[in-house]
């Protein structure tokens, strides 16, 4: 009797099953063409018309003839399903989610904002935009990208990624909000790495020449930018220092020395942080001339809170205004590069 020979056999993987993007309009049972994200196993069905209008690439493919579109790469291993054919993607569902939510008129779309959650986010379906051709759903994202949700955390590594991807008017835009720390005090990030060491000098450069042009705004010696002598600090007879300050005209009046001393404080604040914010009514320098003001028991401490915030109003939209004025070329085209 011959011995039997077992065979241990490998029970194969069960193969995961295929799922539709459950909302709409990517369940819609009229579309007319299906997107799947190859990694996550996942259909969206949608509508060829909206996907030409936004990619080149899909309007390319979609207007080859029948058979070529059957041979063509991106139906390789061509399957149907309910009849329509499975255009298959690299991307995962939730970048497809977004970046097909962006072909569509948002009327269309349930749940519209917001689409991203994080800079990373933000950055994958504008890889994938770029992939596909779609200028339109790009400059969508770009905008995204430079608004002040992701803008103002972490203006620096908003910078180096507008300047990667080459949205040099968005990086300009970003620059002005690295105003608003040290240009010493900036802390690494990696995304430093993408941009040329000229790139970054500009941009030092740049902050150099804002600070100069901000700190020229705060001088006593000449504040024509102020056209009211009726502050509190400039009528208060209790708080009337020795600083001789110019205002508008070329009227001299004589400030309250709390009121001088904030301007000091504020002119060398702005030095390194030559932005508007540096002056806000809720920063540090602020809040210490006021706490000098209160102690005053004359017209100062009745009004100065109200004054200072209408004042500030003022002073930050005049150094917006000076550090707008600069300039931040030196290369080729866009001084970014």
């Amino acid at each position: 009797m011959a011995d039997a020979t077992l065979t241990r056999t490998t029970p194969s993987k069960p193969v995961a099953e295929i799922s539709c993007y459950n909302e709409i309009p990517f369940n819609d049972q009229d579309a007319d063409l299906i997107v799947r994200s190859v990694p996550d196993k996942i259909d969206f069905r949608v509508h060829k018309a909206f996907l030409a209008v936004a990619s080149l690439v899909f309007r390319a493919m979609l207007s080859l003839p029948q058979c070529e579109v059957e041979a063509s790469s991106a139906f390789a291993a061509a399957v149907m399903k309910d009849g329509l054919h499975i255009v298959p993607l690299d991307e995962d569902q939730k970048t497809l989610a977004i970046l097909l939510k962006m072909c569509y008129p948002r009327w269309m779309i349930r749940h519209w904002e917001p689409l991203f959650s994080t800079v990373e986010e933000v950055l994958t379906v504008l890889t994938a935009a770029k992939k596909y051709a779609m200028d339109g759903v790009e400059r969508e994202v770009c905008a995204v990208l430079v608004s002040p949700r992701f803008l103002e955390p972490d203006p620096l590594r908003v910078f180096a990624l507008a300047v990667q991807h080459g949205f040099y008017e968005e990086a300009k835009i970003c620059s002005g909000f690295t105003l608003r720390t040290p240009i010493l005090q900036k802390e690494y990030k990696p995304e430093l790495e993408y941009i040329t060491a000229g790139t970054y000098h500009r941009l030092q450069n740049y902050h150099i020449q804002c600070g100069d042009a901000a700190h020229a705004i705060a001088q006593v010696q000449d504040l024509r930018w102020i056209t009211s002598e009726t502050w509190t600090w400039f009528e208060c007879s209790n708080c009337r220092g020795s600083t001789l300050v110019i205002i508008s005209g070329d009227r001299r009046k004589w400030a309250a020395k709390w009121w001088a001393e904030f301007m000091v404080e504020a002119s060398k604040a702005l030095k390194e942080r030559p932005s508007g914010a540096t002056v806000g009514i809720d920063s540090d320098v602020v809040q210490l001339a006021l706490e000098k003001a209160s102690a005053c028991q004359n017209t100062c401490r009745a009004r100065v809170f109200r004054e200072m915030r209408q004042f500030c109003a003022i002073f930050a939209a005049e150094v917006e205004k000076a550090t707008g004025a600069v300039c931040i070329l030196a290369g080729r085209d866009s001084g970014l590069r």
